[in-house]
């Protein structure tokens, strides 16, 4: 019999594609994923080697910019006898005074997000507060009626989001939470959304975008519920699970380019 005249042809019409995992599912998929590979009796990464000024200081120094405290947390770069940026209280010269001052007001900052077309849910008040080092670290999604959502960080150097993490509870320790580096897992468009989101605040050439997403492969039905112009490096750098990301190599870079603009 010719597939023609088959009684229950197989067509690509009829074919149906399974929707994508919801975050949540796929997120806890991957975590087990990365606990197998690091293997049994392994520890977690509890501490991290470096802070935030350690690792700009090491980036900056790698390309020849030399690090000159002014006062207590306060310092600038110099690059070949020319002063290049500056860095206080986890905030460089990439973070404008304008951006701050517009990050510190929601109205402004949901009008500036509006006005890009970017999704956010910050009408809401109970949107995901700021992330806040070290660990344990505590991000609460907005009041949603979706349960199998995941709430991601991005860290974002210009318009590339250098890393993604989230927070999960650890097993291993009781009421702690422990980093888990997604940025390799999660779909191009979310990684776009979190620059948009940066991208629409005049003046802020790096932070971190925290996200709302209903899947890791599709940004759709995802949303930004907060940014963070004074984020810390050091979950990113050192996330409980996954290999970490360069996000202090990729601020230096932004900032030797800036200085030949």
């Amino acid at each position: 019999m010719s597939a023609e005249s088959s009684d229950s042809p197989v067509t690509a019409a009829s074919a149906t594609v399974a929707p994508p995992l919801p975050a949540a599912q796929a997120l806890a998929a991957h975590v087990d994923t990365l606990r197998q590979a690091r293997g049994p009796g392994a520890a977690a990464r509890t501490e991290a080697p470096l802070s935030d000024s350690q690792l700009l200081a090491h980036a900056l120094a790698s390309r020849r910019i030399s690090a000159k405290r002014i006062t207590e947390g306060r310092w600038v770069f110099e690059f070949q006898g020319n002063v290049i940026g500056g860095f206080a209280n986890r905030v460089t010269t990439l973070v404008s005074a304008h951006s701050r001052r517009l990050l510190r007001n929601r109205r402004h900052l949901i009008a500036h997000l509006d006005l890009m077309e970017v999704p956010h849910a910050l009408e809401h008040e109970d949107a995901a507060e700021e992330f806040q080092p070290p660990l344990p670290l505590e991000l609460e999604p907005p009041a949603r009626d979706n349960d199998h959502a995941a709430v991601l960080q991005a860290y974002c150097v210009g318009k590339q989001a250098v890393s993604v993490i989230a927070v999960v509870p650890n097993p291993e320790v009781a009421q702690k939470n422990q980093t888990v580096d997604v940025t390799g897992r999660v779909a191009d468009d979310i990684a776009q959304l979190a620059v948009d989101g940066l991208r629409a605040v005049p003046g802020l050439l790096a932070g971190a975008v925290n996200l709302w997403v209903k899947s890791l492969d599709t940004a759709e039905g995802g949303v930004v519920i907060g940014i963070d112009e004074s984020a810390s490096l050091v979950p990113h750098h050192y996330p409980g699970l996954g290999p970490g990301r360069p996000v202090a190599d990729a601020v230096a870079e932004h900032i030797l380019f800036t200085a030949a603009l």
